[in-house]
């Protein structure tokens, strides 16, 4: 990078010319180096999407993360740090002045807080618990004792409820009611509303189209669908809860204890980041790779996570070897036989890979069971004896014309 733009980082960033929605691009953040940060706009970066501002702290140490978030109020930083993966998260409030770390944890959703204080370190978690509001301190400690992979630990608490023996004009106005008394409410995106007997049972779900097409004067009970699907309890696997969300086509599923009071609900923006994290485990998986690691990972941690499997595959390969010497008076006498032995051994490799992939994928998406275990070794047993009788026959073909040695072509097949 030119040293002008380090010597005059305020006056570079000036003549670059401005988008007419005034915002940064991820591009123009990436070209940044950490002294040009006190030369961003602070208008033009709030209006930066949040997710576009949190893949460019990513990639910056906590520090220079804070330099940046400085520029933002408590709001937008919030936002901001709700895109960022936890960790990153957790390591930035843990570095921040307390009273702020305190307003952004307080402004977040409790499920989202609750991920971020479980990652901090157990002294910074105990003295932000200590100083926050005891209600949301309180909201926070139940939700962390569910198990990060469970609907406990996913579930947001702040549920839109109405009593079962209300009317829609009174349901209304309870809403109403509680958007004006408390801001979080009014910011809270619903489909849903959730219907409880005096004892906070769950009784019934209204959609929200319902409740509005309703005549002012009918009773909630009249209106509200009372067999629910999707029921979820707290430690139901994540997972199960993110299939049934799609398969069932809903906005959010309620999460009830055993004696039916509605704990909280899981709404579709976080199936989609289980989803999400879930096939990229998957596919790191399938290769060795360390479930959780990212290409800006250290070189330390990705040597860690890689090396495992690659050992373990050069034993396999030793292992290989020692079959091929099994067969070394015909090689002696078949030369030819090493040009043609990377190839199949590749192809047997690639088979493997294929079978991996659909089976994890599979096993992913819910479509094997314990009960299908040997019909589908059967079926993957036939599908490769095929491909191999296809695919050494076209290799046995090719090789008699390359060679016009028939013997040979045998062989290779």
């Amino acid at each position: 990078m030119p040293e002008r733009y380090h010597a005059h980082p305020e006056a570079q960033l000036q003549h670059i010319p401005e988008p007419i929605n005034k915002e940064y691009t991820l591009e123009l953040l990436l070209s940044l180096q950490p002294d040009d940060f006190e030369a961003l706009d602070v208008e033009r970066l709030a209006q930066t999407p949040p997710h576009i501002v949190a893949a460019f702290l990513e990639r910056h140490d906590v520090d220079d993360r804070r330099r940046v978030l400085r520029k933002l109020s408590e709001e937008d930083a919030m936002e901001v740090l709700a895109d960022m993966d936890s960790e990153d998260t957790a390591e930035t409030v843990g570095a921040m002045r307390e009273w702020r770390a305190l307003k952004i944890l307080e402004s977040m959703d409790p499920d989202d807080a609750a991920d971020v204080v479980a990652d901090l370190e157990e002294e910074d978690r105990e003295r932000l618990l200590d100083k926050l509001d005891p209600e949301t301190a309180a909201t926070m400690r139940e939700l962390l004792q569910y198990g990060e992979d469970t609907a406990g630990g996913i579930m947001n608490p702040e549920v839109v409820t109405i009593a079962w023996d209300a009317t829609v004009d009174e349901a209304i106005q309870h809403i109403r009611k509680m958007a004006a008394e408390d801001e979080k409410w009014a910011h809270l995106n619903f489909n849903y509303i959730y219907v409880l007997d005096n004892g906070g049972r769950l009784e019934g779900v209204v959609s929200l189209k319902e409740l509005i097409l309703a005549r002012p004067y009918q009773k909630v009970s009249d209106i509200a669908q009372t067999s629910l699907q999707g029921i979820c309890h707290p430690n139901d696997d994540k997972e199960e809860v993110a299939r049934a969300l799609a398969n069932l086509d809903l906005s959010a599923l309620p999460v009830i204890d055993n004696d039916r009071k509605l704990l909280g609900i899981i709404t579709y923006d976080d199936v989609i980041d289980i989803i999400q994290d879930e096939a990229t485990e998957d596919i790191q998986k399938l290769v060795g790779a360390g479930a959780n690691e990212s290409i800006l990972d250290s070189l330390s941690y990705s040597v860690s996570k890689r090396s495992p499997w690659l050992i373990v595959n050069l034993f396999t390969a030793f292992m290989a070897a020692g079959v091929v010497s099994l067969f070394k008076p015909e090689i002696e006498q078949f030369t030819l036989l090493a040009v043609f032995m990377p190839v199949i051994a590749s192809l047997g490799g690639n088979t493997g890979s294929q079978t991996l992939a659909v089976a994890i994928r599979s096993l992913a998406l819910g479509e094997l069971h314990p009960g299908d275990n040997w019909q589908v070794c059967i079926s993957e047993a036939m599908k490769g004896l095929l491909n191999g009788v296809l695919v050494g026959g076209t290799a046995a073909v090719i090789t008699w014309l390359l060679t016009r040695e028939t013997l040979l072509a045998g062989v290779v097949f």
